[in-house]
């Protein structure tokens, strides 16, 4: 598995593949993937608004947001406190993204 970080040397396998084996060239950046993503939201949202399930998790936080950077306001985060929450959790979830990030969220 050279993609994981305790495989030594992981991320030259992968480059070897990538660049050597495959010929692929490096024209992209994480700025450049960003933008892409921001793009797509903005061309499929247009004048709409979206409502997003926010679990605080890696996934929902880093589509709500590149949703937030594509269409501000119009994004309104929806986080359910399921009672199976570490402690102090559902507080640091609604201080990040409302306080911190400027996010619309309603926590149920």
């Amino acid at each position: 598995h050279p993609e994981v970080t305790h495989t030594k040397g992981g991320l030259q396998m992968l480059e070897n593949f990538v660049l050597g084996v495959c010929g692929c060239e490096r024209l992209w950046t994480s700025e450049s993937i960003i933008e892409d993503a921001v793009a797509r939201i903005k061309e499929q949202v247009g004048d709409d608004e979206v409502i997003l399930g926010l679990s605080g998790g890696v996934d929902s936080s880093v589509v709500a947001m590149l949703v937030h950077r594509a269409i501000g306001d119009k994004l309104t985060c929806v986080f359910v406190d399921n009672g199976l929450l570490r402690l102090n959790e559902g507080q640091q979830v609604m201080d990040m993204f409302g306080d911190k990030f400027g996010l619309n969220i309603i926590k149920v």
